[in-house]
């Protein structure tokens, strides 16, 4: 230590109180750091924008990438953010359903060209499975297997303009969804017949009388009481439209959408007689086993319906 000029008591004691002064005023500069603890870092960025939270609120910038997106996964796994799939019967979680349908029955569904199935049923599914969280794949089948083809698991589901029946359901193995479209049986004949004018007619008369083998169409012909020596029955109903067009039958029974469709293209040279005189609603259809489809599928059939949106495709499609 250095020696010098000694100084007078009370002068020696301003150099004392001034430096505790400073002292305390520099204890009050850091009043918020606790002993053992490094200062808090301030983050430039969020200084210049009042938008952010407080430094000490959030973590920094320099929380690296892994951080971010494991912040972001436990907000997309928070069970209070339910997506409009799970409000509607359960989310399938992109889940893709092999349909099988018989794609030769027109507006419901067909085949293009190039092996692209169309129509009022595909749409429809893809709607449902907007809902539904899921994707549908619809593959042709012949309708004469179609059900054993289903119990054998080659489908996920069937969607082929089917009437809903118990004995389909045993027949598959599976069952049906609440109903998305009611129709009828109705009478297609050559515009220039006027001898048909219901189904007594091809009853009492000898009119030769076309339907698709195994539909309720067959059904409501039989028991209509069309004589079975009088029925002809085709595999698909494409063939037995061509038949009545060639002269070969003398009328038709079939779903009344699909005999508008046919009479459409065909107006100087068919006609659908009366109204329908079955009522019929279509399903789809759905191994008993898989409730969660099952019910995946109906709550957003009942959706759409109350929505109007399957009405609404009807009319796109042409069917009233």
């Amino acid at each position: 230590m250095r020696s010098g000029p000694r100084l007078p008591i009370r002068l020696m004691l301003i150099p004392a109180l001034l430096l505790a002064a400073t002292m305390g005023i520099a204890a009050c500069d850091n009043s918020s750091q606790t002993a053992g603890y490094p200062p808090p870092v301030v983050d430039p960025a969020a200084a210049r924008d009042p938008g952010y939270p407080a430094p000490g609120d959030e973590a920094s910038e320099d929380v690296d990438e892994d951080g971010a997106d494991e912040a972001q996964t436990e907000t997309a796994e928070d069970p209070t953010i339910v997506d409009e799939g799970s409000m509607l019967g359960g989310d399938l979680g992109g889940r893709v359903i092999r349909i099988g349908t018989d794609a030769t029955y027109p507006p419901f569904e067909s085949e293009e060209p190039d092996g692209a199935i169309v129509g009022f049923d595909p749409d429809l599914l893809r709607l449902l499975c907007d809902h539904a969280g899921c994707t549908a794949e619809f593959v042709a089948t012949d309708w004469t297997g179609i059900f054993a083809a289903l119990k054998a698991g080659e489908f996920d589901a069937l969607m082929s303009a089917i009437t809903i029946l118990p004995e389909r359901e045993e027949n598959s193995g599976g069952l049906f969804t609440v109903p998305y479209y009611s129709i009828g049986q109705v009478i297609v004949a050559a515009a220039d017949n006027a001898d048909i004018a219901g189904i007594d007619d091809l009853a009492s008369t000898e009119a030769l009388v076309g339907v698709q083998t195994g539909t309720t169409g067959d059904t409501a012909a039989t028991e209509g009481g069309v004589p079975e020596d009088s029925m002809q029955r085709y595999d698909t109903i494409p063939l037995a439209f061509q038949a009545l067009l060639n002269g070969d039958l003398d009328a038709i029974v079939c779903d009344a959408p699909t005999a508008a469709n046919y009479v459409g293209e065909n107006p100087d040279d068919l006609r659908v007689v009366g109204e329908p005189f079955t009522t019929e609603d279509y399903g789809i259809l759905v191994p008993d086993y898989d409730t969660e489809l099952l019910d995946a599928l109906n709550a957003a059939i009942l959706a759409l319906d109350e929505s109007g949106d399957i009405a609404r495709l009807a009319e796109i499609h042409g069917i009233e």
